[in-house]
């Protein structure tokens, strides 16, 4: 089985460098970003996508699906990591914001269940990363691409690295060492000793 992950194209968010909502949408260059990934993804055999339900990420997948005429089923488990509401859709430097992230390292180093309020903590999103494996492996499917987010992505990539060894501070390495860019496309592949990571970040398509 090989999964193909795929980054949604570009947000307001990324350019404002704000923190994300539901509703963040795609630019201009964000559409152009997901029409560039669909001309690559169309000569690459796909038998199913499965998308995160977010905006984003949506209108990412319809493009591509409108290319390659598949199909798209949503997944809730591919959703981005939900932040505080009290955060929502405000600038990374703004004093709330930076009290957040502070006070986020500070208490998950010593207590990962930690919630500010509503947001999703390291081990919500880890517990969907391991239910969103266990659909996989229920799959026929052998070539699927996955729309998704970038905290998302990574985290799945760290549990099919380390499964139930997998900690706070292993996946903050690990989601600090990798990069994944706006409509970039990485493939993991299943093989009998389990997931291999085949390629990383690949942007060829966007030029």
């Amino acid at each position: 089985m090989k999964i193909y992950f795929a980054r949604h194209g570009e947000t307001q968010s990324n350019l404002q460098k704000s923190v994300v909502s539901v509703n963040d949408e795609l630019t201009d260059n964000g559409r152009k970003q997901a029409a560039q990934l669909a001309e690559r993804i169309s000569a690459i055999s796909i038998d199913v996508i499965l998308a995160s339900p977010h905006k984003r990420a949506k209108e990412t997948a319809e493009i591509i699906a409108k290319k390659i005429n598949k199909d798209i089923i949503m997944s809730v488990f591919l959703a981005e990591k939900k932040w505080p509401g009290e955060i929502e859709g405000k600038l990374l430097k703004e004093p709330e914001v930076e009290k957040f992230f502070e006070l986020s390292r500070e208490k998950n180093n010593t207590d990962p269940a930690w919630h500010y309020s509503d947001e999703e903590n390291f081990f919500d999103v880890k517990k969907r990363a391991e239910l969103f494996i266990e659909h996989l492996s229920r799959l026929e499917h052998a070539s699927i691409l996955v729309v998704s987010h970038e905290y998302v992505i990574k985290m799945i990539m760290a549990v099919m690295m380390h499964g139930d060894r997998l900690s706070y501070e292993i996946f903050r390495n690990f989601f600090r060492f990798t990069s994944l860019g706006n409509a970039s496309i990485t493939l993991c592949e299943k093989e009998q000793d389990g997931w291999k990571l085949i390629t990383l970040n690949d942007q060829q398509h966007l030029g």
